[in-house]
């Protein structure tokens, strides 16, 4: 049995109150994709390559959806260790916004359970 800290921001949606361990096999997985869509490259000590650096990397002029998704799954792969227990697909799409372009990543594990991430 996998068992981790529960680490969900009080501000997700998804947020549980009063839960400190993760026991849950999806659960772990998607919150380890989390850390790493959300961390920045160099923030982890000993690991400089951990985290997609997403802000940064979706907002280059020289990025095309493919390479963010290629991103994500090698950090996928490289730093999750659920990950060879489900298969997952990667999604990038970009919207035209107001203000600024949104960029959606969507993640679907076991061909059935979806999340998405909105960066704009």
């Amino acid at each position: 049995m996998n068992i981790d800290i529960y680490a969900r921001n009080p501000a997700d949606p998804n947020y549980v109150d009063n839960l400190l361990e993760l026991e849950d096999s999806l659960n772990l997985f998607k919150q380890q994709i989390e850390s790493v869509l959300f961390s920045q490259k160099t923030a982890v000590m000993g690991t400089q390559d951990f985290g997609c650096s997403l802000d940064e990397y979706i907002w280059t002029f020289v990025t095309s959806g493919d390479d963010i998704k290629q991103e994500i799954a090698r950090q996928v792969d490289q730093f999750c260790s659920m990950a060879r227990n489900f298969s997952y697909s990667v999604d990038v799409n970009f919207y035209r916004g107001n203000i600024r372009d949104i960029a959606e990543i969507q993640i679907e594990i076991n061909g059935t359970d979806r999340f998405a991430v909105l960066m704009g």
